[in-house]
């Protein structure tokens, strides 16, 4: 009598396919890649004993185009970035425009005083310093 052993590691052509291929097929390789950072923004939280700090790289957006929404302990992030881009000679020869938007929001583990918060934009980074809401104390009801 014959046995016929079966791989037990089948995996799907497709998936072999984008593990040797990528993202190769994702974006014509003629076009730029300045969008990247905004669509994947980095963001690091760190907290400080009376507050949260923020700081997200938004490189491009405007200042007047990033929105900051708090409430309670919840922040919400969102921007959007629109270039245009355009090289002339007697005839345009190419031209290129880009957009993109960004959102996200997050929890901090407690409530933000939104009356002090601060949000500055620099060099292409959002920081934020949100300071704790104070915490107040328990209330005993007398039971009559």
């Amino acid at each position: 009598m014959n046995l016929i052993t079966r791989n037990t590691n089948y995996r799907d052509p497709l998936t072999l396919f984008e593990d040797v291929f990528g993202d190769v097929f994702a974006r014509p390789s003629w076009t730029t890649n300045e969008g990247a950072p905004l669509a994947r923004a980095r963001m690091d939280v760190t907290e400080k004993p009376e507050a949260f700090e923020v700081k997200v790289d938004l490189p491009g957006v405007k200042k007047d185009d990033i929105q900051v929404d708090i409430q309670g302990n919840r922040v919400a992030i969102s921007a959007q970035v629109q270039t245009s881009k355009e090289q002339k000679d007697d005839r345009v020869l190419y031209s290129e425009r880009y957009a993109a938007s960004y959102a996200r929001s997050f929890d901090l583990p407690q409530e933000v005083d939104e009356t002090h918060a601060d949000a500055r934009y620099e060099n292409g980074v959002l920081q934020l310093l949100l300071p704790k809401k104070a915490t107040t104390a328990n209330k005993r009801l007398a039971i009559k």
